[in-house]
């Protein structure tokens, strides 16, 4: 891994991934080492989810998530967490900060803990979503956005 991503990784690994792991989740194995994927079993189905990297190592991901094997096809359509409310683009956390940031701050990008704990914030509309099927501001479905 380049090393401009190397410490958002690192606190993805240190925070973040065994924080979902207190929650039930189970890291699995990968052959490609930008998509880190964690499922649950729950009674309703499986609830999955995956950090999918830049494919260039920046430092920026995404989280897809969906529910497997739900007898409910409202399930079937998974979608990404978002950073911001807004279009495909919103989708992604990162390090760099947008352009208006910059300028009203005078620091070019966030710290890795910062974050880390932005996407933990939004993760619990995606626990929402699981439970209940409840749709937050941070949920973005293709179907539904598009």
């Amino acid at each position: 891994m380049a090393s401009r991503a190397k410490p958002l990784n690192d606190e993805m690994k240190r925070s973040f991934y065994p924080w979902v792991k207190a929650s039930g989740f189970i890291k699995q194995k990968s052959t490609d080492s930008h998509f880190v994927e964690f499922r649950r079993e729950t009674t309703s189905g499986v609830d999955v989810f995956e950090v999918q990297w830049d494919k260039y190592w920046r430092p920026y991901f995404v989280v897809n998530f969906g529910k497997e094997e739900a007898t409910d096809t409202a399930w079937r359509k998974g979608g990404r967490l978002q950073r911001k409310r807004g279009g495909s683009m919103s989708n992604w956390f990162g390090l760099p900060k947008p352009m208006l940031y910059k300028l009203v701050t005078l620091s070019w990008s966030y710290k890795p803990e910062e974050v880390v704990e932005e996407l933990k914030a939004a993760f619990g509309e995606l626990e929402s979503w699981w439970e209940n099927g409840e749709i937050g501001k941070h949920l973005y479905f293709i179907d539904l956005h598009a």
